[in-house]
């Protein structure tokens, strides 16, 4: 699993009254705003339009507002009423899109997005944050063409390149990645996120002792970085060292308990350690399974736990919901086909044998040898 941290540019653009004199008031909400003080701007902005009547600007920048503490639906409201009142308002686009991509809604984000440069063909932030949401889908050579128009537009800015490193990572130009990420924190030192996917970029170079590092300063600037944790248990895990990992993603957690990565990957350390603790994996794994119901992974890797431990029926049923969620899981197939062998049921065991062959898997070739002639 390589996860990525979702980055945006958050720009505070304060806007005029759009038409209005500009009010003391108004020009005080202003000034807050751009001091960071937002709530007490927000307060402001609503005075205004309570005592001069509804402004596009001011509810654009009680959007921006909330944007900043993190009040995305709120935020949303704001600016589609802005909207409203001023429909080419390619600012207020941009803006609603971050918010929307805050909540993961990455594909109405895009829309935004688009919206705000079909209105201002120049804009650089919008390109780039369109770029970012493209990764954010995976969508890696239409995010990089945005992220490259950004450039081309003059936005040199870090989240520019540390969006096409990713971006280029995922294509495999390792070397064009490793430029950009070393641009941009050469721009953002302090940018936790970008160590953290150097790092990754590092591991698939085949230098480990160069990603520990850039995971520790990623750590180091951001102690509450959990996929940084994630990451770092999983590199200590390929170096065996497995109580380190166990660390680390038991750090993740606690960082993270909305995170369902570090349950898998500290299940599969508990398992691949020397104590083989397949009971505790079970429980990493299901409260995985608890958190993303949807993903295939804990339900194979718990399945392969209730093996280990004699459980062959129960393991089917989780190797079962697996290829329902996943019917191109070779491994799940592979494995549920040597639970049926435990259970006598050799001629359905050779069906998935077969099954995961044919996706892939040519270590179930001997289980066909074995049990399937």
């Amino acid at each position: 699993m390589k996860p990525f941290i979702i980055t945006l540019c958050f720009l505070c653009a304060c806007i005029p009254s759009q038409g209005q004199t500009d009010s003391k008031l108004y020009k005080n909400a202003q000034f807050l705003l751009a001091k960071g003080k937002f709530k007490q701007s927000i307060r402001n902005f609503k005075k205004v339009i309570k005592n001069e009547g509804d402004s596009p600007g001011a509810y654009f920048n009680i959007g921006q507002g909330k944007l900043h503490l993190k009040n995305y639906e709120s935020a949303i409201v704001d600016f589609t009423t802005a909207l409203e009142l001023r429909p080419k308002f390619p600012e207020a686009y941009y803006q609603r899109g971050l918010a929307k991509a805050r909540l993961k809604n990455f594909e109405n984000a895009i829309e935004d997005f688009s919206e705000a440069i079909t209105l201002k063909s120049d804009y650089s932030e919008a390109y780039s944050s369109r770029g970012t949401a493209k990764n954010d889908l995976k969508n890696y050579e239409k995010a990089l063409d945005d992220l490259n128009k950004a450039f081309q537009l003059g936005l040199r800015s870090d989240l520019v390149f540390g969006g096409r490193g990713r971006s280029k990572f995922h294509l495999g130009d390792y070397e064009g990645a490793m430029d950009d990420y070393n641009q941009a924190l050469s721009i953002n030192p302090n940018h936790a996120p970008f160590y953290c996917n150097r790092g990754l970029l590092k591991e698939s170079l085949k230098n480990p002792s160069g990603a520990l590092s850039d995971y520790n300063r990623a750590i180091k600037i951001d102690p509450k970085h959990a996929i940084s944790y994630t990451n770092r248990g999983n590199l200590r895990s390929k170096q065996n060292d497995f109580r380190s990992a166990i660390k680390d993603h038991t750090k993740a957690i606690k960082v993270d308990p909305s995170y369902p990565i570090p349950y898998i990957n500290r299940g599969v350390a508990r398992v691949r350690s020397n104590r083989k603790d397949y009971k505790g994996s079970i429980k990493d794994f299901t409260k995985a399974i608890q958190m993303a119901p949807n993903m295939a992974l804990p339900y194979n890797n718990r399945g392969l736990s209730k093996y280990n431990l004699g459980y062959f029926r129960e393991s089917m049923d989780d190797f079962d919901k697996a290829i329902e969620l996943d019917p191109n899981y070779a491994f799940s197939y592979r494995n549920r086909g040597k639970s049926r062998i435990e259970l006598k049921q050799n001629s359905q065991a050779c069906i998935d044998f077969k099954r995961a062959i044919q996706l892939g898997d040519s270590d179930a070739n001997e289980f066909i040898e074995k049990h399937c002639n």
